[in-house]
């Protein structure tokens, strides 16, 4: 059910809301007026509740206010593939926003208790009191975030089309690298989770990250990794090519 949010609601997620990147370079006062005036669906899930199922309707742009989950597909084979970790403050299903069957093409799945802000279309098309500036600012990030995700699936693409385990891995650990611009990373997937980014599996991953240990090339703790060969890691990544 849409709803105006109320003040302690709108306190509560100020924070979180403010480093949203749809609203991002508004001021507190900006999106407080937006948020007063912004019919919204706020829902709650466990976790590993299905906040979308691929095929269902959408109901608007998604953020995290609480918590955190997957966005996921699955090919033919049956094999999931982890398209995106979403994390507080996060956005998802932009692409939809104007799209003429806003269905969801992917699975969206809790990864922990969370509480998810739903922005439907009207709120972005029609004209809020007091409003105008703010939405043309949340028009213009919702545009930049598109962009932005857009080279991010040409880099999953580019991952797909690389053929050796190794190349993989060090297109992944190269974007990764270039992110944090640190030679020690901290992985942002678990092991199960970085074998479905890279479409790979499991078992093999861990046997040539054990190689490239052995061969002195990384030293790998848990999600830590220390990149000890940047120039040979770096010749595969996205911006390589």
């Amino acid at each position: 059910m849409k709803q105006i949010l109320s003040n302690d609601i709108i306190n509560q997620y100020l924070p979180t809301l403010i480093k949203c990147p749809l609203f991002n370079k508004l001021g507190e006062p900006e999106l407080r007026s937006y948020l007063h005036n912004a019919k919204v669906i706020v829902h709650s899930y466990k976790k590993n509740d299905f906040i979308a199922l691929s095929g269902d309707p959408m109901e608007g742009i998604g953020v995290i206010l609480e918590g955190s989950a997957l966005l996921t597909r699955e090919n033919v084979m049956g094999q999931r593939v982890i398209m995106a970790n979403l994390e507080q403050s996060d956005i998802f299903g932009e692409a939809l926003l104007f799209s003429k069957q806003p269905l969801w093409p992917a699975t969206i799945k809790a990864t922990k208790v969370s509480k998810i802000m739903f922005i439907p279309l009207e709120t972005f098309i029609d004209t809020l009191p007091d409003c105008q500036q703010c939405q043309t600012k949340i028009l213009s990030n919702l545009l930049e975030d598109l962009s932005e995700k857009a080279i991010l699936l040409t880099r999953k693409v580019h991952y797909l089309t690389l053929k050796g385990m190794r190349e993989k891995i060090f297109a992944y650990l190269t974007d990764i690298y270039k992110r944090q611009q640190s030679t020690t990373i901290h992985l942002p997937h678990n092991r199960e989770q970085m074998a479905e980014v890279l479409n790979v599996s499991r078992t093999a991953l861990s046997r040539e990250l054990g190689r490239l240990r052995d061969e002195g090339i990384i030293d790998i703790t848990g999600r830590t990794v220390t990149l000890k060969d940047i120039e040979g890691i770096e010749e595969f990544g996205f911006n390589s090519f």
